[in-house]
């Protein structure tokens, strides 16, 4: 009988924490109600010059290389073992290709 009230008590209190979770106040005044392909939200405040500028600055900076890396027109260095016998790879490869 104990262990009846107990588990009803918790599950009653598990119950009003779960319910007053959904009483936060910055879950009030969200869209409840979604109509599909129109935006329902708050309207986009518009940016000033000096936050487009930053932004430019920003992107330009994470833009990644400036150049081509690697390729013969990359200007990389050879990275091969000394001594490596390239027409013995061309061979090869012309023995896989069946020719």
């Amino acid at each position: 009988m104990k262990v009846r009230k107990f588990f009803a008590a918790g599950f009653v209190v598990c119950l009003g924490v779960t319910l007053l979770g959904g009483c936060r106040s910055e879950e009030q005044g969200r869209i409840l109600s979604y109509k599909p392909g129109v935006y329902l939200g708050k309207t986009d405040e518009k940016l000033s010059d000096e936050q487009n500028r930053a932004l430019r600055e920003r992107a330009v900076l994470q833009g990644g290389a400036s150049e081509v890396a690697g390729g013969p027109s990359g200007g990389a260095r050879d990275v091969r073992k000394p001594g490596f016998d390239s027409d013995t790879l061309k061979q090869g490869t012309q023995n896989q290709k069946g020719s």
